[in-house]
């Protein structure tokens, strides 16, 4: 007995990293005016969801710089899944940063992260009393960034602002649209490398492939004892 095994596997085309969010767009802000005063510290940011049928592994994560302008502190920036676990965490430094693209800095992670097909995600930074660095404040709808196409925006989330913030927190508190408004802060964001997710059609067909090849084997193995 004989068994042909033939599997096929979706060819998948790697792309180079992606930056999430590939504009800035609209009015910019010091945190110092967002907070209310100068005491207040706070992690903001924003929910997303991953397109279906991909899945995005994260190497970087970023912050605004308002144009490749130094920053006045350090802001550490965090990704977290839907259970709040955070799954990545860097420090952006103070100063001018060379590793910087359309409108934001990044980090490496230490070890990527792999954000899964229809998932829902967190990400924040953390701003420190009375700083002055920026971010993209929005207050129209639909929203005016450009997203790459692999994410959908969801809403805007931070944290409370006072003088407890004292380092990055989930930024758990999800804020509402108000009538045909929605509020929106951009400051992090991350950039990523896609690539198809597996169909559960290719499960299965590997499942029986596998099956195929433990039948061969065993009749093979009878035939030699015999």
């Amino acid at each position: 007995m004989s068994v042909a095994l033939t599997v096929i596997f979706p060819v998948v085309a790697q792309a180079g990293a992606n930056p999430a969010i590939q504009t800035t767009n609209d009015y910019v802000f010091g945190w110092n005016q967002i907070a209310g005063n100068s005491s207040a510290g706070g992690t903001i940011g924003w929910q997303f969801t991953v397109a279906s049928g991909v899945n995005l592994t994260v190497d970087e994560l970023g912050f605004y710089d308002n144009g490749h302008v130094a920053l006045d502190s350090a802001h550490p920036v965090g990704l977290w899944d839907a259970n709040s676990n955070l799954l990545g965490e860097v420090t952006i430094p103070a100063g001018v940063s060379t590793n910087y693209l359309s409108g934001y800095t990044y980090e490496p992670l230490p070890d990527s992260v792999t954000l899964n097909a229809g998932d829902t995600y967190y990400i924040g930074a953390y701003y420190a009393p009375g700083s002055h660095d920026k971010l993209i404040v929005q207050y129209i709808n639909p929203i005016g960034q450009d997203f790459d196409s692999n994410i959908t925006w969801d809403t805007a989330i931070q944290t409370r602002f006072n003088e407890f913030q004292t380092g990055l927190d989930l930024p758990d508190n999800h804020l509402a649209p108000q009538g045909t408004y929605k509020e929106a802060f951009f400051g992090p964001t991350f950039s990523f490398t896609p690539e198809a997710a597996p169909e559960p059609a290719t499960y299965a067909l590997f499942g029986l492939c596998a099956l195929a090849l433990f039948v061969k084997r065993s009749v093979n193995s009878k035939a030699v004892s015999q």
